[in-house]
């Protein structure tokens, strides 16, 4: 039985309702006057809502691709128990991805788009206000084919200012709203420790792992904690390509590095476990489940079970799949609020 101090499935969601709210009432004054450092001149008329912090030289569409994101990314020395965790948990994205919290995923290519939508970031992220942030809470997400364990901050305070961080992004680059649009449940911050084949598997290990978690903390601000990554061909490893510092104005953008830069403490080999884990995950049929696999049969009590359910019974699992449903993931990296854990926020 779940702990009854936990927040369940419908308490996280309603959380994140909070904190999306709370981070809309702080952006819509932003939205509806011009900042100073925006302003050409006094007698400017007030940009439209979303537009404040995008140059006029940023396109209305820019390429997006899977292999590059924003994301904000954890100091080296917050690293240690979120890769122990993902080795023990034979995560398939172990060499892949560094420790990470997308923010605007997908993103621009390298050259030029990048180049532009990172002038247009800059600025936005300058003007965030730098915060405390604990991952301390666990959740899973999924189905029955396929299952995430991921990483979130409890505290309402936390969970807000990392909403109106993407929030303050998108709205400096609002072709990149996969994160907010797709799955119609919002951006729901989340870091991902591992991939399983089912929400049942992604709950086991979730129960597994929260007696020993020690979710880290760290303070996102300048001179690193937000950064544009990407990878070069299907099997590369993310590299930072440029950083952006919140908190911190500069009279110029941050600058794209050529070639990428390597994250110091990312696994230097790929190992043949890992590969082998994302060559499977690869392989789906035409219904989205892996090769190979079936749906299990029933056994004898589950279907005794299932006929004696009362019509309460009923009316709450049809409530539940469908709070499930509505905050589904949002692409491959985005899930639903899924039930959670955590004591507060950094000391």
């Amino acid at each position: 039985m779940r702990d009854a101090r936990w927040p369940t499935l419908g308490g996280l969601l309603i959380l994140i309702f909070l904190a999306r709210r709370a981070s809309a009432r702080r952006l819509n004054p932003v939205a509806r006057a011009p900042s100073p450092a925006c302003s050409a001149s006094a007698g400017d008329t007030p940009p439209a809502a979303g537009s404040a912090t995008t140059p006029a030289a940023l396109p209305s569409k820019l390429e997006k691709v899977h292999h590059s994101s924003v994301a904000l990314i954890p100091p080296d020395w917050c690293w240690g128990p979120i890769q122990a965790a993902r080795l023990d948990l034979r995560d398939k994205g172990l060499y892949r991805w560094p420790p990470h919290i997308n923010l605007l995923y997908p993103f621009a290519p390298p050259g030029q788009p990048m180049e532009l939508a990172l002038a247009a970031l800059a600025p936005a992220a300058a003007a965030a206000a730098p915060f405390d942030l604990r991952l301390d809470a666990l959740g899973t997400f999924g189905g029955r084919s396929r299952g995430v364990l991921w990483a979130a901050p409890s505290d309402p305070a936390q969970l807000s200012a990392l909403i109106a961080l993407q929030s303050a992004l998108q709205a400096a680059a609002p072709m990149f709203d996969d994160q907010q649009r797709v799955g119609g449940a919002g951006f729901v911050p989340h870091m991902t420790l591992a991939h399983f084949g089912s929400l049942d598997e992604a709950e086991a290990a979730r129960a597994q792992l929260e007696p020993t978690w020690q979710g880290p903390c760290f303070r996102v601000e300048a001179p690193a904690a937000v950064h544009l990554i990407w990878r070069d061909g299907g099997s590369g490893q993310f590299k930072r390509a440029a950083s952006l510092e919140v908190g911190v104005a500069s009279a110029a953008p941050p600058l794209l590095l050529e070639p990428p830069a390597a994250f110091a403490l990312m696994p230097r080999e790929e190992w043949e476990w890992v590969r082998a884990a994302r060559r499977t995950g690869k392989k789906k049929t035409m219904w989205g489940r892996p090769a190979g696999r079936r749906s299990p049969r029933r056994s004898a009590e589950e279907r005794v079970a299932i006929a004696a359910r009362t019509p309460e019974d009923i009316e709450r699992i049809r409530a539940e799949r469908a709070a499930r449903k509505s905050a589904g993931g949002a692409g491959a990296e985005v899930g639903n609020g899924g039930t959670g854990h955590g004591s507060g926020g950094c000391a």
